[in-house]
């Protein structure tokens, strides 16, 4: 007698447990998606969105200073400086 009760509770808390594994994932599925960060030649190609992203980035080196967007803009800042705009995009382009 003890031991069926024992299979169906064994059984019923598996159970829970994987409604609660389902319940997880179906909330992930439904959170959207970063925006991908642009790359370094899109930047060169779009200096207003550059010169955008740079000032946001500037302003907060610890938090949004550390993203891929920030550092992609950094690397467009410094071929700037560094090339001029059509040979950092040509650079870039090969």
């Amino acid at each position: 007698m003890i031991r069926p009760l024992l299979i169906f509770g064994s059984l019923l808390m598996l159970a829970a447990c994987n409604d609660k594994a389902n319940d997880r994932s179906s909330t992930h599925s439904t959170a959207p998606e970063p925006a991908k960060a642009r790359t370094v030649l899109e930047f060169l190609q779009n200096p207003e969105a550059l010169e955008d992203t740079w000032a946001k980035c500037r302003n907060d080196p610890g938090g949004l200073g550390k993203t891929a967007e920030c550092v992609n803009a950094g690397y467009a800042k410094e071929r700037l400086m560094m090339l001029g705009r059509e040979r950092a995009i040509q650079s870039l382009k090969r």
